[in-house]
Formats: structure tokens, sequence, C-alpha cells
């Protein structure tokens, strides 16, 4: 297939969005399909508990889960009720503001983090580590941290 004619810089930055975008995908479903199959987690809840693994000692607020999780303040909401109803977490109100909420994980939260977080690293490595050599994958963090961080 042809490229149409457009300046080079137009055209690289075409394939560079698709390259990444597929990959991105690709590695998701993956990773998607192995939460689902081994934890029976969604990939936003995978996020919310793996957070809550990393602040086990926090006050975590439930607007902060918005930096973890790429979803609406709406949306999170119902997740977190989701993951509260299944035993997973715990919401409480804050002493000084009754309208806060703050979240935790409760002992099976942390046990099905812990063993989400085993998977995890499990699918990533198939899909995408695993594809690279150690001098390879630390340009890929080091390249893709320009842009995520």
């Amino acid at each position: 297939m042809r490229e149409p004619d457009l300046p080079p810089d137009v055209a690289a930055c075409a394939r560079a969005w698709q390259t990444l975008r597929l990959a991105h995908d690709r590695v998701a479903w993956q990773l998607g399909a192995a939460l689902a199959r081994e934890c029976a987690l969604t990939i936003h809840e995978f996020d919310v508990l793996l957070y809550l693994r990393a602040h086990p000692e926090a006050e975590v607020r439930l607007g902060a889960l918005l930096e973890a999780v790429p979803l609406s303040q709406p949306a999170l909401s119902r997740l977190v009720a989701r993951l509260e109803a299944r035993g997973l977490l715990a919401r409480s109100a804050t002493a000084g503001d009754r309208r806060a909420c703050v979240v935790r994980l409760t002992a099976p939260g942390v046990a099905l983090g812990d063993r989400a977080i085993a998977v995890h690293a499990q699918a990533v490595h198939d899909a995408l580590t695993s594809k690279f050599s150690e001098e390879e994958q630390a340009a890929l963090v080091q390249t893709l941290s320009r842009i995520g961080l």
C-alpha cells in the first residue's frame, strides 16, 4: 500500500501514533484478558487495587484515585461501589469533612491485589518486556517516560 503524498514529518507522526496505539491496544487486551480470567477484575479495577496497595498507610480520598484511573468521577464512584460490594475495599467519611470519602483495601482486597499484581507482571512480561533485551527495555522506558512523566 502506497502512503499518501504527505510531508515526511506528517507521515512519520502518523506511523508513530499508529504503532504506539496498536502496541498499547495489544498489551492492554492481553492484560485485560488475564486479569479477567485469573482475578475477575477489569483493568480499571486492578488500577484502583494497585494504587491502594501502593498507599497502605495513607488516607486515600476518592479524588486521589482519579490519578490512577482514567475515568470520570461518577464512573470511578460506581467502580469503587462495585469493589466495596465485593468486599475488596471499604469506604468511610473523613473526620474533618463528612463530604469527603476515604477508601482502603480490606484483607480480601489485599490478597486479590497481590494475586493480580503477579498476573499483571506475567501478562506484561509475556506481551511486552519479553520481546526486548534488558538494554532495549531500559531505552523503551526512558523514551516513553518523556511522554508520560
